[in-house]
């Protein structure tokens, strides 16, 4: 008897142990709850990181590209004087315009996607456009001499850099225009 009370007792203690080591570990762990809880609040921070971001794009106005220094309005308005009747094609816009000329268009074009790609968190292929989509881009170029400062419809001498930085202050005023793609 007197060896089996030192027995039990040292049973029992590892019983004790044993249990005290089990709970602990079941408290310490987390919960399907917690996990699913701490997943839904990365979610949340990711969605609200990603809305500030694109909100700082949508304000931001983006520079005319550099190849556009020197060039005129003058192909952007005549590419315009092209536009089809509604339901049908825009006509080849390169045959009106020169190669120095078609670089910066697509210069922009590119520019102004890839910008609209990113607000959007989307990737941009950047591939090149055909007559349709460089026709409603170069249509709203034209439309940008409405509010652009010393550039009238149709004005054949006028900078094309500043008619572009026109295009793109208006942009940047909108509430949905920066996010548009072509």
């Amino acid at each position: 008897m007197k060896t089996l009370v030192p027995f039990i007792l040292v049973i029992c203690g590892l019983g004790l142990a044993a249990f005290v080591w089990y709970g602990n570990k079941r408290a310490s762990q987390v919960s399907d709850e917690q996990r699913v809880l701490d997943a839904v609040l990365e979610q949340q921070e990711a969605a609200r990181a990603a809305q500030e971001r694109a909100s700082e794009l949508m304000a931001e106005i983006l520079p005319a590209p550099a190849a556009c220094d020197g060039l005129t309005t003058g192909t952007v308005f005549s590419i315009c004087e092209m536009e089809p009747y509604p339901g049908e094609d825009w006509p080849d816009w390169t045959a009106a315009a020169s190669p120095a000329e078609q670089a910066c268009l697509l210069d922009s074009f590119h520019q102004t996607n890839a910008h609209a790609y990113e607000i959007r968190s989307e990737t941009y292929d950047g591939a090149d456009p055909d007559a349709n989509r460089m026709g409603r881009f170069v249509s709203d170029l034209c439309t940008a001499a409405l509010w652009t400062d010393g550039i009238d419809y149709g004005d054949t001498d006028k900078s094309l850099s500043d008619l572009i930085a026109g295009y793109y202050t208006d942009r940047a005023t909108s509430l949905v225009k920066p996010a548009q793609s072509y």
